[in-house]
């Protein structure tokens, strides 16, 4: 596109197919592991790593319709035809801003251990630092597995997190041996949650402490690979020192939740949540924001005081949302108003009116193939889409039908 092409005449009332933008971050698939190539049915290029697709208007990298044969970002259409493209309580209640983005991501090793701000911090932290935190919104994100996921979410319940500790005597010499005496011998279940916090803060306050840090480390490392049996987290612990070294990120395997999604199971995961994404290929629905607090196994800006500032001490097992024993369809309902995720799976033949309540969505097709038909001017119209596409549907189109002519597998997104 053009800068300074505007759209030339009245925005029509039908759906609109996307353009979308590829992300290659270190940690994606490459060659023939990798997920979006294969879905989008393009070819790989060798060793380039295939980490997200964004769907939706963020301006970082908005997707884009055609328009008279010309391909505008999605974020600037909406600029010029907000209510037409967010219909009237979408415009007033996120300021005729696209609400949510939508994205694959398909990780081949961890994704850095992270957090998100709520409103109120992402805007401080803008302000404070617009480079690394290029917008002022929160982050509310739920993951759900295409095929599985491991990854890491929240705090381990306490005691889990005890017994971690007890079963690491060389983190005595990072954080001392008081704290991890304190710790171990407290029996108040509140007092042991006060002095976990207390312990994990110390944890990352040693990020920079070098010298003690890697010996710290390579005792674990050299201890765990002699044993003869380890326990996943020990496992993670072994194959991310290994990719990352000797990280502050390492000793979150021993605090938080290593969880195991399989197709269809999900995590929701709000402000505030520590996590991160050690492996496998998901769809990611979260508020249109790509503000990231990172403390650990990356390569990008780390902002470990920030970090520790914001993060939510829950300790508790994660909770997963199931598909359930309907598979015709899961919706995946959370706390975040900006978005609420559908995944369908529909016989050939299935046919059913949509109703648009004056809010827009977006239709992304896994498998098979949707049809979707509407009145324009008083004649019927229809289009095709197939696996690999998405499409958004304005406010402004009403009514409309959707078939299958075989099965087919999509998401929606719409706002709840």
């Amino acid at each position: 596109m053009t800068e300074g092409i505007f759209i030339l005449k009245q925005f029509s009332p039908k759906p609109y197919k996307l353009y979308n933008a590829i992300k290659y971050y270190e940690w994606g698939t490459r060659n023939e592991a990798a997920f979006i190539p294969h879905f989008l049915g393009i070819k790989a290029e060798p060793n380039v790593p295939y980490a997200e697709l964004w769907i939706g208007a963020h301006p970082k990298a908005s997707s884009e319709i055609e328009i008279d044969q010309v391909r505008i970002p999605l974020n600037k259409v909406i600029e010029d035809y907000p209510a037409e493209c967010l219909g009237a309580y979408v415009c007033k209640s996120f300021s005729n801003t696209f609400p949510f983005l939508l994205k694959i991501l398909s990780a081949a090793n961890a994704l850095s251990i992270q957090t998100h701000p709520n409103k109120s911090q992402a805007r401080q932290l803008h302000a404070k630092d617009p480079n690394n935190y290029p917008d002022d919104n929160h982050k509310p994100e739920v993951a759900i597995a295409l095929d599985s996921l491991i990854a890491l979410a929240g705090f381990k319940p306490a005691r889990s997190i005890r017994n971690n500790l007890e079963s690491l005597p060389e983190v005595c010499e990072l954080v001392g041996q008081k704290l991890i005496d304190e710790v171990l011998n407290s029996n108040n279940p509140s007092t042991e949650e006060s002095l976990i916090e207390k312990a994990y803060k110390a944890f990352m306050q040693h990020a920079e402490d070098k010298e003690r840090l890697t010996s710290c480390i390579s005792k674990i490392q050299k201890r765990l690979a002699d044993k003869t049996s380890r326990s996943p987290e020990e496992k993670q612990f072994l194959e991310q020192h290994r990719l990352f070294g000797d990280d502050i990120g390492l000793f979150s395997f021993f605090f938080f939740n290593l969880v195991r999604l399989k197709q269809g199971q999900a995590i929701f995961t709000d402000a505030g949540i520590p996590h991160a994404y050690i492996k496998g290929n998901i769809c990611e629905c979260m508020a249109n924001s790509d503000n990231v607090v990172r403390a650990g196994l990356t390569n990008k800006f780390k902002d470990v005081g920030t970090l520790l500032d914001i993060i939510r001490y829950d300790f508790a097992e994660c909770p997963v949302m199931q598909a359930g024993a309907d598979t015709s369809k899961t919706t995946y309902r959370t706390t975040a108003k900006e978005f609420e995720v559908s995944r369908f799976q529909k016989p050939e033949g299935f046919s059913e009116k949509c109703v648009s309540g004056d809010r827009p969505s977006v239709y992304l097709i896994m498998n098979g193939s949707l049809d979707i038909k509407w009145n324009s001017n008083g004649s019927g119209q229809s289009a095709h889409y197939t696996a690999g596409e998405s499409f958004f549907v304005p406010a402004s189109l009403s009514l409309y039908g959707i078939s299958t002519n075989h099965e087919a597998e999509y998401f929606t997104v719409v706002i709840p």
